[in-house]
């Protein structure tokens, strides 16, 4: 029984080294198949990740420089060589820096372009100025530019479109507490 039992065991690992020339036969041909294949993919993606960090690099690199520029010209709005790198760097950031210092413009970033006209209706007290700002629904002073329409139209004795505007405001907004109050102070009016 021994005998048999170790030629059993002979066959067993006769036949798993036989498998495993097998699969390294199969790779060694897939490889040979597809060899260029698999060394431009490898490329490919070690290129990829190459290409990401620089990428990466350059825009922090870019973010640093605006930054810098931008606040060089806090201190100094007059420095030349400051605006001309940070209107390449980032021109986002250069509109609002031309929003901070000359407040005639109307800067066309996101939130700064409705915060410019909402001051220039308040400044103004217009309120037709004011309508065309609250009717944006993003806007995010919507409420407070409703409540301040509201104090305008009761500075100016127009005291059914004040109650009419105060209704606008929403009941959950923070505005809310103050927009009671003067529709309080309206109910005499």
């Amino acid at each position: 029984m021994s005998l048999k039992e170790d030629v059993n065991y002979i066959k067993k690992e006769i036949s798993a080294e036989e498998s495993y020339m097998e699969s390294v036969f199969k790779i060694e041909k897939t490889w040979k198949r597809y060899k260029t294949s698999i060394i431009g993919l490898v490329a490919v993606i070690i290129i990829a990740i190459i290409g990401l960090y620089i990428s990466d690099y350059f825009t922090e690199q870019n973010k640093i420089q605006a930054n810098t520029a931008f606040n060089t010209l806090l201190k100094n709005p007059n420095d030349k060589e400051a605006k001309a790198i940070l209107e390449v760097k980032n021109p986002e950031l250069y509109k609002i820096l031309q929003y901070k210092t000359d407040d005639t413009k109307v800067v066309e970033v996101e939130f700064f372009k409705d915060l410019a006209l909402y001051t220039k209706a308040m400044e103004k007290e217009n309120v037709d100025e004011l309508n065309t700002v609250t009717l944006d629904q993003n806007f995010i002073l919507k409420d407070f530019a409703l409540f301040n329409k509201a104090l305008i139209q009761a500075k100016s004795s127009k005291y059914s479109d004040a109650k009419e505007t105060l209704k606008l405001i929403n009941t959950q907004s923070p505005v809310a507490p103050m927009a009671k109050m003067l529709s309080h102070f309206l109910l005499t009016k």
